[in-house]
């Protein structure tokens, strides 16, 4: 038996810069991910595959599960044919821009390459199919701090970050991607993208500022205005570093010092009070 943590994603910035040829969204990201997460457990068994998900949001889920996807397409590359079982404790809540789909779908792929050594495939071949399943999989393949570009293929490592507590907050909004990408398109607003720019680790969090820039902030106030009222709420915690929204919403942060675990819990106790969904974590430092 496998066991790891799909640990959730956050856009700690996001651009939208504009359409490639065939539909997709073209992005600029500063991707981080934290320590909390769904857990995942896999085993093979005799008889056939099994998916079973449990957890606060496993209710949530509709359709057809990215996990069963990546399931097929790693037997499709390798033509490995033993039964597994895959158990899923889902915590992130879905839809919720957090990514928990992708990392879901990132988790299973490396573990199935783990449980079948003689059918092992490379990492390159790993990320081909995690972009098959998802923009975000191939980063939370990579589970490391990025700046991700083109649809979310084109990953730049850009080393540690501190030992930062962040605080994660969801006014329980299931919010769609589509939509809000649509509702940013009919506005046309796509930016530029910088070819000169560069990341420097110690300058991310000194250039992204009290309010971290997402250009999909505005859309997504636009289908769900009670993100609007997370953001001001967020803003007036005491101890703030940065206060942004990751990837297409409704989950909104609050990034706080290095190692202030004081004012982190404190924010989460302030925040339950409004009866929105809270998660008090670490973002991952490397």
């Amino acid at each position: 038996m496998l066991k790891a943590t799909a640990r959730a994603k956050i856009n700690l910035t996001l651009r939208i810069l504009g359409k490639n040829e065939t539909g997709f969204h073209l992005i600029e990201s500063i991707t981080a991910f934290s320590d909390f997460g769904d857990e995942v457990e896999i085993f093979t068994n005799r008889s056939c595959d099994q998916l079973e998900i449990s957890g606060p949001f496993a209710k949530d889920l509709e359709g057809d599960n990215i996990v069963v996807k990546a399931l097929e397409y790693f037997r499709k590359e390798t033509m490995w044919t033993q039964p597994v079982t895959i158990k899923i404790f889902k915590q992130i809540p879905v839809a919720a821009g957090l990514g928990g789909g992708s990392a879901n779908a990132a988790c299973v792929l490396k573990m199935l390459n783990l449980l079948a050594p003689k059918a092992r495939i490379s990492d390159e071949k790993l990320g081909d199919i995690g972009l098959n399943l998802g923009s975000d999989v191939p980063a939370c393949l990579s589970g490391k701090i990025l700046k991700m570009e083109g649809r979310g293929e084109k990953l730049a490592a850009i080393g540690r970050i501190p030992n930062m507590p962040i605080l994660l907050v969801n006014p329980n909004i299931a919010l769609s991607t589509k939509a809000v990408f649509e509702t940013f398109s009919k506005n046309g607003l796509f930016k530029p993208a910088d070819e000169n720019a560069n990341v420097e680790v110690e300058e991310i969090f000194k250039n992204i500022g009290c309010n971290a820039p997402n250009d999909l902030i505005e859309p997504a106030v636009k289908l769900a205005p009670v993100i609007k009222e997370v953001l001001f709420v967020l803003r007036k915690l005491k101890g703030i570093k940065t206060v942004g929204m990751s990837g297409s919403g409704a989950t909104c942060f609050a990034l706080f010092e290095p190692n202030d675990t004081v004012n982190v819990i404190k924010a989460e106790e302030q925040i339950t009070n409004f009866g929105w969904w809270t998660a008090s974590t670490f973002l991952k430092g490397s």
